[in-house]
């Protein structure tokens, strides 16, 4: 486990960890983390912004957010809420494969042929669990295999979370 930007990274069998305890009660947290209108303010490593953000909190229910770069480029992330528990529990899928032509040409070269790309899907489990008057917020994302979670925190995917947490810690102060 490794300390980056407040947060504790640790990397396991075809899962990145991501842990931080937040100063805000756990419905707060919940909130932050759901609601468009507070999600386009953090999403995104600084100093990116997210200048799209739909959100159908429900199972089955679609988001889509678009992370913009300083220099304009854009990078859609989108998935399916699997699991949804209001202010505990969020399962949903990160939908790699419909920008497979993207992610192939990022790290295509660094996984294995086993990674097909034309559908890879990731399964993000996200917890927020009482800490006293705290939140202790836990994000795992799961791979489909260890080659591609090596490929993606070489594209330092723990550090560009842990700047967005930062971002969020920042949201959650003015909410």
């Amino acid at each position: 486990m490794r300390v980056v930007n407040d947060a504790e990274v640790e990397i396991q069998d075809r899962e990145l960890v991501i842990t931080r305890v937040f100063d805000a009660p756990r419905s707060l947290v919940f909130k932050v983390w759901t609601e468009p209108e507070h999600i386009k303010n953090w999403w995104g490593p600084k100093p990116f912004t997210a200048p799209r953000c739909e959100v159908d909190l429900r199972p089955g229910g679609a988001y889509v957010y678009v992370m913009r770069s300083p220099d304009g480029q854009e990078f859609p992330v989108q998935g399916t809420f699997k699991e949804i528990v209001k202010n505990e529990k969020l399962v949903y899928t990160d939908d790699m494969y419909k920008q497979a032509d993207f992610w192939k040409g990022m790290i295509g070269g660094k996984v294995g042929s086993d990674v097909d790309f034309s559908t890879v899907q990731l399964i993000v489990t996200v917890t927020f669990e009482d800490q006293g008057a705290k939140t202790k917020f836990t994000l795992i994302t799961r791979f489909v295999t260890n080659g591609l979670r090596d490929a993606m925190v070489g594209m330092q995917m723990a550090e560009g979370w842990t700047s967005s947490l930062q971002k969020f810690a920042e949201e959650l102060a003015k909410s």
